[in-house]
């Protein structure tokens, strides 16, 4: 499978970096991962994080209804002081994502359509785009400026981090899954979060496979 970042994107976001793991489980222990994951948001810098994903929503031309998938998080704990539980694999993403001030998403790897992911610019009069929780409603991809991740020719994340598509969605039976994170931040507190996931993860699962790499302005593709 390759991975891969459109140079585009890195000659305007210098910082960005891309963060990912490619993880296959069995016997997935939803209960004792429950017991280990607590909402509590402990990044200093919150304002500045939000300040700067709202900047590059801007340059995307993004309505005000659309905001990073952290900010979303934040809000909802604000608000309820939790986050309702989803399922294994989106609830341990969830976690790492709200403490570290991360957004990230995941992807099934069998539902991928191509053995490819790239993040750039959309590709106007190109595939619609399928929402997560809207099967069969698509979306047609309007402005060259949105940036989002397709796999082959077919958009499967919307705004950079803002909606996955229903193609690819993590449910209870998924047990191969890509979660990806998208960070301006620095290269430590990235190499952190996802050990920390992978570390949650070998407690609560038998892990059959694991692979981890980022991708950056010095490397932007891999194979996996």
């Amino acid at each position: 499978m390759k991975i891969s970042i459109e140079n585009k994107i890195l000659e305007t976001y210098p910082q960005y970096k891309m963060g990912f793991v490619k993880i296959s489980v069995e016997n997935k222990n939803w209960e004792k991962l429950q017991s280990l994951v607590k909402y509590e948001k402990s990044i200093a810098d919150e304002k500045l994080l939000e300040k700067q994903w709202l900047e590059v929503f801007s340059d995307m031309h993004a309505s005000e209804r659309r905001f990073p998938s952290v900010v979303a998080l934040w809000s909802i704990i604000d608000r309820f002081g939790e986050l309702k539980p989803i399922n294994y694999f989106v609830d341990v993403y969830n976690y790492i994502s709200v403490k570290h001030g991360i957004p990230m998403g995941g992807y099934d790897v069998q539902k991928l359509p191509y053995p490819e992911l790239t993040l750039q610019h959309a590709v106007q009069g190109g595939k619609k785009f399928e929402p997560m929780g809207l099967s069969g409603q698509l979306e047609k991809l309007k402005d060259a400026a949105e940036i989002c991740y397709y796999c082959g020719d077919i958009p499967v994340c919307r705004y950079w981090n803002h909606k996955d598509s229903e193609i690819t969605k993590i449910d209870e039976n998924t047990s191969e899954v890509l979660i990806m994170f998208d960070t301006l931040g620095g290269l430590e507190e990235l190499k952190n979060a996802m050990k920390e996931l992978e570390e949650i993860i070998k407690s609560t699962s038998n892990v059959t496979e694991l692979k981890m790499e980022i991708l950056s302005k010095e490397n932007l593709e891999c194979e996996m």
